[in-house]
């Protein structure tokens, strides 16, 4: 971990809002900055003081001040921990990312059974069909969004490569349905992005400067 990446991009952060940079893949650093910055946003609009909880600018990660404590990615790691987005939906459309590389399963055998596991009591839940519509064709209004946020917010991460081998289901798909909802889920978001590829002239923004 690159302490000094983490603070640089806490500033940035911190300059721009929060706004997302789009010139790269997130990095690890990035995502323990997004964390730092989002949870003292969060207890300062609770009337709380980040000091006393040791995150954001005053804790030892950020002001380098104290004891830094390494991350230990083998209780968990950092990437599958926090909340982030994946790379814009342009960084999904490469050849790789588009790849079906299985036909379609009519009977949709994999979607039924993460609804049955995920969206269980759910009213107006999918079909498996209708699930797979929702991810190949895209969803058209706000329940359908709802119930994808909830399945993908669910969904175990080994079930992750299983939607690419059995049925005709692309990252590219996931990515949109991911992008569509809104959705920040870390072990998602580390899974996608290993299909992201920079599109050729992309003008990628650092909001707040590189600090």
């Amino acid at each position: 971990m690159d302490m000094e990446a983490v603070r640089r991009e806490f500033w940035r952060l911190d300059r721009a809002d929060g706004a997302l940079r789009t010139d790269r893949i997130t990095t690890r650093e990035d995502i323990l900055a997004r964390w730092h910055w989002r949870l003292e946003d969060t207890l300062a609009a609770a009337g709380k003081d980040s000091r006393k909880s040791g995150v954001g600018r005053h804790s030892h990660d950020i002001s380098g001040k104290g004891k830094v404590i390494p991350w230990n990615d083998h209780v968990q790691p950092l990437e599958k921990r926090f909340r982030y987005a994946p790379m814009p939906i342009e960084w999904f459309d490469n050849d790789i990312a588009r790849a079906v590389l299985f036909p379609l399963d009519p009977e949709h055998l994999l979607l039924e059974s993460l609804i049955a596991r995920h969206l269980a009591g759910y009213t107006g839940r999918p079909t498996p069909g209708e699930l797979f519509d929702w991810l190949t064709l895209g969803m058209t209004d706000d329940r359908q969004r709802d119930l994808m946020a909830e399945l993908l917010t669910d969904v175990r991460e080994h079930d992750y490569p299983q939607l690419r081998r059995k049925d005709a289901i692309s990252a590219w798909h996931i990515a949109r349905a991911v992008h569509d909802c809104g959705l920040q889920r870390g072990a998602l978001s580390r899974w996608l992005n290993q299909f992201a590829v920079r599109p050729d002239g992309w003008a990628g923004v650092v909001p707040g400067g590189e600090g």
